[in-house]
């Protein structure tokens, strides 16, 4: 199991994607854009293997009638198989 990304919830997208780019060596991936949802996002690789996801969508950025907000949204983790019995995993959030 590993860490497989972490996602944050940026104001400005483009400044967030630079200033990631320039000051730790990221590569950004190719911009995702959902017209209909207008959310958007960018995938940073960094050269040690780690991956952060910054995102913008205009009703998360005014705080629209949700409770998201900036900074961390999630966490994302590979379990490495698809064969992984997920039940042994459910187990510990099912109460």
């Amino acid at each position: 199991m590993k860490i497989e990304h972490i996602g944050l919830w940026t104001a400005d997208l483009e400044k967030m994607k630079e200033f990631y780019c320039d000051f730790f060596k990221a590569t950004a991936g190719e911009k995702y854009h959902n017209q209909k949802s207008g959310f958007q996002s960018y995938f940073l690789s960094f050269t040690d293997g780690a991956r952060l996801e910054i995102m913008h969508r205009e009703d998360v950025i005014k705080g629209a009638q949700t409770n998201e907000i900036l900074g961390f949204a999630h966490l994302a983790i590979s379990v490495g198989s698809k064969e992984i019995e997920i039940g042994s995993f459910a187990r510990f959030w099912i109460v």
